[in-house]
């Protein structure tokens, strides 16, 4: 009777951690998107990894005069017209400037 107590306890604790485990992103969409779908771009999206260039970087923001000195590990790309800063560690964007 205790092995039953023991395979149950331990099944229902593994499919509890499955089931937190599956829910990583709590509901936020980090799919990536196609490209025939139009992009959000807003702040706290990650920025698809198409974009991951150097043809989208902008090597120098003085030449910007809306574009700041980005901190360590951020990046100013230009994208479909739009300046972006992105944190380079997550992808995640973190300012839109049209």
């Amino acid at each position: 009777m205790r092995k039953v107590l023991s395979a149950i306890t331990l099944s229902l604790s593994a499919l509890v951690a499955s089931s937190a485990m599956a829910d990583w992103d709590h509901g936020q969409n980090h799919r990536p998107v196609a490209s025939h779908e139009k992009f959000e771009w807003r702040e706290g999206v990650i920025l698809p990894d198409r974009y991951h260039d150097n043809r989208y970087y902008v090597n120098d923001y003085r030449a910007y005069k809306n574009l700041h000195q980005p901190a360590k590990f951020e990046r100013w790309y230009k994208v479909d017209g739009r300046y972006v800063l992105v944190n380079e560690r997550n992808h995640h964007i973190i300012r839109v400037i049209r």
